[in-house]
């Protein structure tokens, strides 16, 4: 794709407006699409187009199309989220961790380092799968890579004893290269019995994808290339041809979505249109391939690129103290004038979110979060979710305590412990006159949920525990009945209604924090898909548990009238702020420290894998230390840190704090970034 147009500018230079003036400009006299990176990006990318000319120009994110058009190839196919697909991963692995695998090949021993751990070694060789679908490696090329791989290295080791190499490593690694040529043929020979697992894993997961009609996120990409690719001609496309395709925030492209690219315009490279910032790509060991748009005419747009706004440093003692100050400065700005959905809190991992927005409910400030965050560690969501896990199976223990302890039942210790207990009604205590004995073997869940259901403890506790209890059956009972006769996702909406307490008046600034956290469940819920009644439920739940254990999920950013946005870096690619405030930038925060993952594969090198196995001095393997030195990973992550550190000021319009909590290190290994500055 060697002739398309490529919209080139720094932060905030009018990219993102020359590109929708290009598309409406074509959607005058074409069939034009709009591309996005990412929900957030897409979802501001169609609020302009729809406020600047209604709706003339197809937009959507590139992600969601691919899974569409793959589903328009086979209809029977199902696209699954990453959870589906780690299950699918880890049922792959099921006879391996079993000892049964592989019955008829006796050239491969198991008894890898890292199958100790079996729970670290699915999740490490899950990830390193993904990174070759990513690169377009093929299973039946893991093995022939490794092997010239290996004899690249093993065949003629390089320097292990040099002083550069032993300085840049720390102890635990620096004592994996005292080795010796016997060390080295067992090193070999284990690394290559690896490799045949990881790429007998990776074509059983793929299988698996293929027998049941199931695409994750790079499969769709894969079969939606493929399908275009097959059939280039408009008529057979349908829906699916464009005359122009537009895509903005390019830099962030991978191989696939490059790949998926060129197959959509059919080649020709005049009909695709990348607006692109050379300096914004902040996750290139994550994937992505800037590289693959340096060529194309270019139109830049230097003359109208602002300056960087000057930021406001401050270290505060602790990491309380700093959300105070960080709420306290956007409070300020509010007040001044700024609209609160002006102003933003960067995080590098969104997670952390919850201390600043406690002190901006503080101050009567609502907030809404943007990003890819773990649901389940909102307080607001898991009330949420213990009311449904409760409805679907009234002996789930964990949810049904936690629906007892909420502001909506607020029953105490000591009517829990009562429902706990055994039934009330012993009749042999009538005649014996002995003190009556808890011979109820049953577990303490099964009686927890038989006694809130049957009230046969009631009798034991007061008067306004039983009303609460009684009010609570009832709900039990017309939950069941919406399940049995409206939608899932109506009746989830009346079970929310009616069993979740309010935390204030509607304009209570909580109270609009989580609804805004509830519209993420309720998008994350609608993506399942899970069907109506009782048994949807039920399966529904059993779902979002997996997802609770591992995934986290991505929010795309909304424009909130009044709200302050929470959000990761990653979710501001195509939005600025007037007042953005950067925290935590404490070594180890962010930048975050590097930790080297448990299995690398390089062109040169193939697989090193962390770990070392058998009677060696060392837990580490020679290769895997050398290879990080060779490529200078830790630096790699620290630029890319730096990169993404850069992005985040950029999204300051007007004005930038910069802050972290705690006393500063010496930024050695992981460098301090608000020192720097202070500097």
């Amino acid at each position: 794709m060697s002739e398309m147009l490529i919209v080139r500018g720094g932060a905030r230079s009018g990219k993102t407006t020359r590109l929708i003036a290009r598309a409406l400009e074509a959607a005058a006299t074409s069939r034009v699409l709009l591309l996005g990176i990412g929900g957030s990006s897409t979802a501001n990318l169609r609020s302009r187009v729809l406020s600047e000319s209604g709706d003339p120009v197809t937009v959507t994110e590139i992600g969601e199309l691919a899974g569409d058009i793959a589903h328009f190839a086979d209809p029977t196919l199902r696209c699954i989220d990453d959870t589906a697909a780690y299950r699918i991963f880890e049922r792959a692995a099921e006879e391996l961790f079993a000892g049964t695998w592989p019955p008829a090949d006796g050239t491969i021993d198991i008894e890898v380092a890292e199958l100790r751990s079996p729970e670290r070694f699915l999740e490490h060789a899950r990830g390193l799968v993904e990174r070759l679908r990513r690169a377009a490696i093929a299973p039946r090329e893991v093995v022939e890579r490794a092997a010239r791989g290996a004899t690249a290295f093993y065949a003629h080791p390089p320097n292990l004893s040099s002083p550069a190499l032993l300085a840049y490593l720390n102890d635990t690694a620096r004592g994996s290269l005292e080795v010796d040529t016997a060390e080295l043929l067992r090193q070999h020979r284990r690394e290559m019995d690896l490799a045949k697992i990881i790429a007998e894993l990776y074509a059983r997961f793929e299988a698996y994808l293929r027998e049941e009609h199931l695409a994750d996120r790079p499969a769709a990409f894969a079969l939606a290339t493929a399908w275009l690719r097959e059939n280039p001609d408009s008529q057979s496309r349908g829906a699916y041809a464009f005359d122009a395709v537009f895509v903005d925030d390019a830099e962030h492209c991978d191989e696939r979505m490059h790949d998926f690219l060129g197959a959509l315009v059919d080649g020709d490279a005049r009909r695709l249109t990348l607006a692109c910032d050379d300096q914004g790509a902040h996750r290139p060991m994550q994937g992505a391939r800037i590289e693959r748009l340096a060529d194309g005419e270019s139109e830049r747009l230097t003359e109208i690129v602002r300056s960087e706004v000057p930021p406001t440093v401050e270290r505060a003692t602790n990491r309380e103290s700093e959300a105070q100050r960080v709420a306290s400065w956007l409070a300020e700005h509010i007040a001044t004038g700024t609209p609160a959905e002006e102003t933003a809190i960067l995080l590098r991992d969104l997670d952390d979110g919850m201390r600043f927005e406690q002190a901006l409910h503080e101050r009567g400030i609502a907030t809404s979060r943007a990003g890819r965050c773990n649901l389940f560690r909102i307080v607001e969501i898991l009330d949420a979710f213990a009311l449904l896990c409760w409805v679907a199976d009234p002996y789930a223990h964990d949810a049904l305590l936690r629906i007892l302890e909420s502001p909506r039942l607020a029953l105490s210790d000591a009517s829990i412990a009562l429902l706990c207990g055994k039934a009330a009604s012993d009749q042999r205590s009538l005649f014996s006159g002995a003190e009556r004995t808890n011979d109820d073997a049953r577990p303490k869940a099964l009686r927890l949920g038989d006694n809130v259901l049957s009230g046969a403890v009631d009798p034991l506790l007061g008067e306004i525990a039983r009303e609460r209890l009684a009010w609570l059956r009832a709900f039990h009972a017309r939950s069941q009945e919406r399940l049995a006769t409206t939608p899932l996702l109506d009746a989830i909406e009346c079970i929310w209604g009616e069993g979740l307490a309010p935390l204030g008046p509607e304009s209570d600034p909580r109270e609009r924090s989580r609804q805004a956290s509830l519209d993420a469940l309720r998008l994350r819920i609608a993506e399942c898909d899970a069907g109506n009644g009782i048994a949807a439920l039920f399966s529904l739940c059993e779902h979002l548990r997996d997802v609770a254990e591992r995934e986290r999920t991505e929010i795309a950013y909304r424009r909130r009238e009044g709200f302050v946005t929470i959000a990761e870096i990653d979710a501001a690619i195509g939005i600025s702020f007037e007042a953005v405030a950067i925290p935590s930038l404490q070594a180890g925060a962010f930048p975050a420290y590097y930790v080297p993952p448990a299995f690398l594969f390089t062109p040169t090198y193939g697989l090193a894998a962390r770990e070392n196995a058998g009677g060696a001095k060392s837990t580490r393997a020679a290769k895997h230390a050398y290879v990080n030195y060779r490529y200078k990973l830790r630096e790699r992550h620290i630029e890319q840190e730096r990169r993404l550190f850069a992005f985040a000021r950029s999204r300051a319009n007007a004005a930038l704090l910069l802050t972290a909590a705690g006393r500063p290190t010496r930024g050695i290994n992981t460098p301090e970034f608000l020192e720097e500055l202070r500097r």
